[in-house]
């Protein structure tokens, strides 16, 4: 399977010092790499979703294409994403949203991932996971 260049290239640019980039360019750059992205893309992404190169805002804005193009596949690793952006003090309102509209769109499955990923012993994200169960109505 070929790279979306697209992609690696519009991360250089997330990923890229202010300085080099100012916001409305960076959320350019966001808005081609998601038009690019694929389901075939949906393993690439999650794996930039957990690179070190990330801050708060570009993991908030990654889990928007893997919440729409993934669904429930990628709750675990969005959690995590969650988890790091939580514990770097950010409110997560745009990364919540995209847990939301998973469950949304999708509420049976959404319900059905969460209710097995809950009944794990060492399940990690037990209140964002129940919190989400609420939006599964």
């Amino acid at each position: 399977m070929a790279m979306n260049q697209i992609i690696e290239r519009e991360m250089e640019i997330l990923w890229s010092d202010f300085k080099n980039y100012d916001v409305d360019q960076k959320l350019e750059s966001f808005k081609r790499l998601k038009n690019s992205a694929t389901l075939d893309d949906l393993p690439r992404l999650v794996e930039l979703l957990t690179s070190d190169k990330n801050d708060f805002w570009v993991r908030e804005l990654l889990s928007e294409p893997i919440s729409d193009l993934g669904g429930t596949t990628y709750l675990l690793e969005l959690f995590d994403a969650l988890e790091l952006n939580e514990q770097d003090g950010h409110d997560n309102d745009g990364f919540n949203h995209s847990l939301i509209e998973i469950a949304w769109s999708d509420p049976e499955g959404c319900q059905k991932k969460l209710n097995i990923l809950l009944a794990e012993p060492n399940f990690r994200h037990r209140e964002v996971a129940e919190w989400l169960l609420t939006f599964c109505e």
